[in-house]
């Protein structure tokens, strides 16, 4: 998958629910849950031994969703992601090494940035899908409506303390191809029940939806 292709992918995902994976287990049970309720992709981060099991059993169980790997911060992590069979690696932060590393390998890798600066250095490493990663604290959807007048071929995934409340003023972006979070599966840290998961999900998927 290139980048143009994952940017088209995840355009159409809007919501990608990123998990901490505290077993492989529980992953699959909260990706059932996402998925009921119309999650398109998952991305499970790197935080836990678990992370690699759960990527290759969530693949397996769920092969019409898309998955990413995240906190992603090296090659060798990168290399092990994409063996597990990852669509596409995220790393929260821009490592030069890294993006030449993923650039003629198989999966896109999406780097983090923050400021104008990372944002031209990785658009000139050839990214251009890029996540806007810690979100709100980095000023969300006001530095991001900015960017999109400085950048305007520069898609972006942000992330990083964002909740269902603000999901429409990130719709209203075209340079926000989606919108990661844990919001729709977890709060203070505590998994919600497979009902309200679904619902959250549901919920989040019509605030990000756009007119086509």
């Amino acid at each position: 998958m290139t980048s143009q292709e994952l940017d088209a992918r995840v355009r159409q995902i809007a919501v990608l629910p990123i998990i901490i994976p505290q077993s492989v287990g529980y992953c699959i049970d909260v990706i059932g849950a996402l998925a009921e309720g119309g999650a398109r992709g998952i991305e499970i981060v790197l935080r836990t031994p678990d992370a690699l099991s759960a990527i290759e059993v969530g693949i397996k169980t769920f092969p019409s969703l898309i998955f990413g790997a995240g906190t992603v911060l090296s090659i060798e992590q990168y290399d092990a992601v994409s063996e597990a069979g990852a669509q596409f690696a995220v790393s929260p932060g821009f490592l030069p090494a890294l993006a030449a590393h993923a650039k003629h390998r198989a999966i896109p890798l999406v780097a983090g940035v923050q400021t104008a600066t990372e944002v031209m250095a990785a658009r000139a490493a050839g990214l251009h899908l890029l996540k806007f990663y810690p979100s709100e604290p980095a000023g969300g959807t006001d530095v991001l409506a900015d960017f999109g007048h400085v950048f305007p071929d520069i898609g972006f995934m942000p992330s990083g303390m964002i909740d269902s409340t603000v999901l429409p003023k990130y719709a209203a972006l075209s340079n926000v191809a989606s919108v990661g979070g844990t919001w729709m599966h977890s709060e203070g840290g505590t998994s919600l029940d497979r009902a309200e998961i679904g619902r959250r999900m549901r919920l989040s998927l019509q605030a990000m939806a756009r007119p086509i």
